[in-house]
């Protein structure tokens, strides 16, 4: 409930700003924002699945915010986080774990999963290089059914 409210007022900021066209109001200053297309495709081991999402990262200083949408048919999801990609795109370690957890559920329509934590320089630095991903974990694929490469907007 509070990462639904972050990103209300963070989306109420943007477009007050933007609608303003003045510094004035706006877009909190260091505020990024991070976006992620998720999808079976990105997984490094096959998996067929048509589900699909978009995830929305934000950093402010320290603070972490996320928002995930899973377009169905999704089922048992167990995890999800931020992984840290290697150069070869296979699965990293998991560098921020979603909470609070979505274990369990099964989605046949639009779901969302967001919640926020401070984390490490280390992980900024990781999103700051290209180098995170989003992947949601299911009982089905549980080394991941939908993933997602970070990109800095």
């Amino acid at each position: 409930m509070r990462a639904t409210r972050v990103f209300t007022v963070l989306a109420a900021v943007a477009v007050i700003g933007v609608a303003c066209g003045d510094d004035i109001i706006g877009i909190p200053a260091g505020l990024e924002v991070y976006t992620a297309t998720l999808n079976a495709a990105n997984e490094p081991t096959p998996v067929t699945s048509t589900a699909t999402g978009t995830a929305i990262v934000t950093v402010l200083g320290n603070q972490v915010t996320w928002k995930v949408d899973i377009i169905s048919p999704i089922d048992s999801i167990i995890l999800g986080h931020i992984h840290r990609r290697h150069p070869d795109s296979t699965a990293g370690n998991v560098r921020v774990d979603f909470v609070p957890a979505v274990t369990g559920q099964n989605f046949t329509g639009t779901a969302t999963v967001g919640s926020q934590a401070n984390v490490a320089d280390s992980v900024l630095a990781l999103m700051r290089a290209g180098r995170g991903y989003v992947n949601i974990h299911t009982a089905v694929y549980p080394g991941g059914e939908i993933r997602g490469t970070l990109i800095k907007q």
